[in-house]
């Protein structure tokens, strides 16, 4: 489960960064390209940075949203199995427990000294 944890913690940090400056950074080299003003570019880049971030914290945010579901789902199959297999098994694990009590049972004071 740490894993997974791991995992979405650097997810999250990276989506929206990785979002905001490949997108801005094509728009910059366009708008350079076609020679616009230097006021006019700068603008834009700041209009298509704000514009970007709050798509990139979206995109995140269901990301992170679908990440959650399939834990959820995961964690529910995997409850779903040991209950299946505790349903299955439960005089084997009866006989299991038996047999370590037995055991710590029957211990002598030659047995601890070998």
């Amino acid at each position: 489960m740490n894993e997974t944890e791991d995992l979405k913690k650097f997810n999250k940090k990276i989506i929206t960064p990785l979002i905001v400056l490949s997108a801005t950074a094509i728009i910059a080299v366009f708008t350079y390209f076609k020679h616009y003003p230097m006021r006019d570019w700068l603008l834009i880049v700041l209009c298509s940075l704000v514009i970007f971030v709050a798509i990139s914290l979206l995109f995140e945010k269901m990301i992170m949203g679908f990440m959650d579901i399939n834990r959820e789902k995961a964690l529910a199959l995997q409850a779903e199995e040991e209950k299946l297999l505790e349903e299955e098994n439960p005089e084997e694990e009866e006989s299991i427990e038996e047999q370590e009590e037995s055991d710590s049972d029957s211990m002598e004071v030659h047995d601890i000294l070998e």
